[in-house]
């Protein structure tokens, strides 16, 4: 696991990122309803999107290659949810952010999920796609032609 030419792992990593926005969701909805959660049932959908960046990260240890950002990959995983999406970390951190937001039941305390996609998507997904494009090349183009970034 060497560091690639963009770097190396960024000091602030998406989970950070991930903190941040739900503290800021938490937050917007305590300030516009005076209260941090209005309703509970969304807590499953949240349970769920941790279970599956949890379950991905785990399969990248599994398969013997890394999961940080800005460390180069030794080996294409293909398999698991990364069947159907080329990101289901990151996935699962937005379904986790989406169901906070439910909870809160404030449409202002939403504000920082596109923020959170939008740095997921500039700061890393296109650095990470392009690195694997030249670990893989063909391997990664034809995966990337036949699975989604998101859903």
């Amino acid at each position: 696991m060497t560091s690639s030419p963009q770097g190396g792992t960024p000091k602030v990593l998406p989970p950070h990122y991930f903190l941040a926005s739900a503290a800021a969701i938490a937050a917007l909805g305590y300030i516009d309803h005076g209260e941090f959660v209005q309703r509970w049932w969304p807590a499953a959908v949240a349970v769920a999107g941790i279970w599956l960046a949890v379950r991905e990260k785990n399969r990248f240890v599994r398969e013997g290659t890394t999961f940080y950002p800005g460390q180069d990959a030794s080996k294409l995983v293909t398999s698991g949810a990364y069947r159907f999406t080329r990101n289901p970390m990151y996935l699962g951190m937005v379904i986790v952010l989406v169901s906070l937001w439910a909870m809160t039941g404030s449409w202002l305390a939403g504000l920082p999920i596109p923020l959170f996609m939008a740095i997921i998507h500039h700061r890393f997904i296109l650095r990470e796609e392009a690195r694997l494009e030249e670990i893989f090349g063909e391997d990664y183009r034809a995966y990337k032609g036949r699975v989604r970034r998101w859903i």
